[in-house]
């Protein structure tokens, strides 16, 4: 029979809580994290808000460390394989990131020390499979805001095709001065709210955070009696190759990343779409004119959000929050709000689910990653 790859367990640290629960719970509810920024003095910039994970001590670039090992340790628990070692030890790591310990590299550059081993981009998925004993394929996804998205792609791809039976895959990304500093150079930022898909909207708010998703081949996870949030069923990546910020305006990539990831799960059209929806101009309306290239009138049926008006552009944690913002929809019915969505755009005219979540029993859903340099990705998911 052909092999199925499940989701059997997920961590998360953000700026809406930590674990399933608390997330999913303030997110349904429309909890905006975005706030003043406490971690480094925003006074220099045009900006001074972000959405930062709160109550957690921060010690030099052990903030990424400690993401790291929240979010997974906590899939892990999750999934039911915390407490049997035995079974992860040929697992695999898969981490998205786009800076990596780029605290700890803040730190070096301003002569505060040598240069941390944690600052490495590496640094993050060889940690944890040090930490955990795992010793599968350890993989480290760099492909801009769809890291996230890449790393779970490649290991659905994997266990697929044979090559693994277990692989825990995700993202994570800490806010830094050094980022923000660049968003603000790029004029990028908003100076209020992030309003994806508004008329009015004027630039994205930065995040951070961390996100695992263990994956499972189907026979392995029902041999061990695991739970099941859903299937992962298809998935697709495209480089626009034009332009190391601005995307496609037409979001061609896009457009064939979404029809390309539906080719190999099978769908047509899916019953919701988590959309990358920055709040930027350009993005919004690319992303727009990508969805209704790829399915044309039916555009119009499908219901979107972006939640980053409420957790911020988490960079490499962004794509994998947001598949475990699909499989959350999938399991409750319900789908998260577009906060902040006021006044709709002639040029964003599609289903946003504006201001209130929308209790929606769907059987499939897609997540979308638009990242610099034309990075684009696409997941689909399904009920089990």
């Amino acid at each position: 029979m052909p092999r199925r790859v499940v989701v059997t367990g997920m961590g998360l640290i953000t700026p809406l809580g930590t674990g399933v629960n608390e997330f999913w719970g303030k997110l349904i509810a429309g909890r905006d994290a975005v706030q003043e920024i406490t971690t480094f003095d925003s006074t220099p910039y045009a900006s001074h808000t972000a959405a930062e994970v709160s109550g957690v001590s921060f010690k030099g670039g052990d903030r990424w460390l400690y993401f790291l090992d929240t979010a997974f340790k906590g899939a892990l628990i999750d999934s039911g394989l915390f407490a049997r070692p035995r079974a992860l030890e040929g697992a695999g790591i898969h981490v998205g990131t786009v800076l990596g310990g780029i605290l700890a590299g803040q730190q070096a550059w301003a002569g505060c020390g040598a240069k941390p081993s944690s600052y490495h981009l590496y640094s993050g998925a060889g940690h944890l499979a040090e930490k955990y004993g795992l010793k599968g394929d350890t993989l480290t996804v760099s492909t801009a805001c769809a890291s996230g998205t890449d790393a779970l792609g490649i290991a659905y791809r994997r266990i697929l095709w044979g090559k693994a039976d277990i692989i825990i895959a995700g993202g994570a990304d800490t806010l830094s001065e050094f980022a923000f500093s660049g968003f603000n150079a790029l004029r990028a930022l908003t100076k209020t709210k992030a309003r994806p898909f508004d008329k009015n909207r004027d630039g994205l708010v930065l995040g951070e955070g961390a996100c695992f998703l263990v994956l499972e081949e189907q026979g392995f996870a029902e041999r061990r009696g695991a739970q099941c949030y859903g299937l992962v069923s298809g998935y697709a990546s495209r480089s626009d190759a034009r332009h190391l910020t601005a995307p496609d305006r037409e979001g061609a990539g896009l457009a064939w990343a979404i029809q390309a990831a539906l080719a190999s799960s099978g769908l047509k059209r899916p019953g919701y779409i988590n959309a990358h929806g920055t709040g930027t101009p350009y993005n919004d309306v690319m992303e727009t004119k990508a969805i209704k290239s790829a399915f044309g009138q039916g555009a119009y049926e499908i219901p979107i959000s972006s939640v980053k008006a409420m957790i911020g552009h988490s960079f490499g944690a962004g794509g994998a929050i947001e598949a475990a913002v699909c499989l959350l929809a999938l399991k409750h019915g319900c789908l998260p709000p577009t906060i902040n969505y006021q006044e709709k755009d002639q040029d964003c005219d599609l289903d946003y689910v504006p201001l209130k979540a929308r209790e929606t029993a769907i059987d499939s859903a897609m997540s979308l990653s638009a990242g610099f340099g034309g990075q684009n990705a696409a997941l689909t998911f399904e009920k089990a």
